[in-house]
Parts: structure tokens; sequence; C-alpha cells
């Protein structure tokens, strides 16, 4: 996961519990009601598996979704596929093809985690949705790396690494929430 750490840091990254918006968390808890613990007036905790998910008013987040299966947050994964695709578009860049094979299916690999994962599942064409509208929401905010052109493209030459792959079919291979953080 040291690699994907790196190229982390160099992304967005999420604050919210769930960058697509498609985890009800709210149901979550209440199905769960009888596994909630109360740690504080204002702080609640439920563990799901290797999810720990924070009920507060945390930084205006209701949600935390915490990964801790040690493969990495998926969510925080699919924001940095978003964030890097909005910066390819933003500066017209088009990957290599051999790159572009690695994206497309590191993309198609964790939207369908997602919705397979999400609470409760959704619908692959609604994540994809999601994802886009993610995408388009960041390409402004990705402008000013066109100005250092070397950014997107090292960023991009380290995620679709072969080096890089064992990690991100690690990270699909525990089904959990999708949740964002750690985001690191």
């Amino acid at each position: 996961m040291k690699r994907i750490a790196i190229l982390l840091a160099l992304g967005a990254v999420p604050a919210a519990a769930d960058p697509l918006d498609l985890i009800d968390y709210a149901r979550l808890f209440a199905e769960n009601a009888d596994r909630v613990e109360t740690v504080s007036s204002d702080r609640d905790i439920l563990q799901m598996g290797d999810i720990t998910i924070l009920r507060g008013n945390e930084e205006g987040f209701e949600y935390t979704g915490l990964d801790q299966s040690g493969e990495g947050a998926v969510g925080c994964f699919v924001s940095v596929l978003a964030s890097l695709e909005s910066a390819l578009q933003a500066c017209e860049i088009t990957l290599p093809p051999e790159q572009q094979v690695i994206s497309d299916t590191y993309r198609s690999t964790a939207l369908a985690f997602y919705a397979e994962n999400a609470f409760p599942p959704a619908d692959l064409d609604e994540v994809e949705r999601r994802f886009d509208a993610l995408v388009a929401s960041e390409i402004e905010l990705s402008r000013p790396f066109c100005d250092d052109l070397a950014v997107v493209t090292d960023f991009s030459d380290r995620l679709f690494a072969q080096a890089t792959k064992a990690e991100v079919d690690g990270m699909m291979s525990v089904p959990r929430l999708p949740v964002a953080n750690p985001c690191l």
C-alpha cells in the first residue's frame, strides 16, 4: 500500500465518508442499532467488520467511515480516479493506450465494487452517473495542474504502472463498505 499511499497524497483527499453519496449511513445505524456503541454525548461508533463508522459532527460531516482492512479505502481510490480523470479532461491529456486500458479496468472494477458494497447495494448505472458527476465537478479545480503537466502525467504513470496493479487488486479483494478514509 505504500505506492498507493504516495499517489493518494498527490491527489484529492476526500473528507466525506462516501464520495459518491451512495451509502445510507442513517439506515445502516438504524438496522444495526443493537451494535451501536455510544462513546460520548455527540459520538457513536458502529463496527462493521473491518469498517468503523463514526456518527457525530466531525468537521461538518455527520458520518466518517474508516477502512481498517489494511487493503485501502475504496472510496478514496474512487476519489483519486475521479480527480485524475478530471485533470486529464481539464488539460486535454490523452493517456498512452496501455495506460488507458489500465485506467478503464481500474474504473470499471472500482465502480462495480462500489455498487456491490454500498449500503444498500447500488445500481451500477447510478454509480457511474455519480462518478461522472464527481469528475465534472472537479474539472475547474484541476485546471491549475495544466500549468505543470508533469504533475498529471507523473501521477498517471505511477498509478497505472504494472507494479501498482497488485495493490489495486488487493484493495478490491475484500468485500466491505467503500468508505473514503484513511486516504493517505
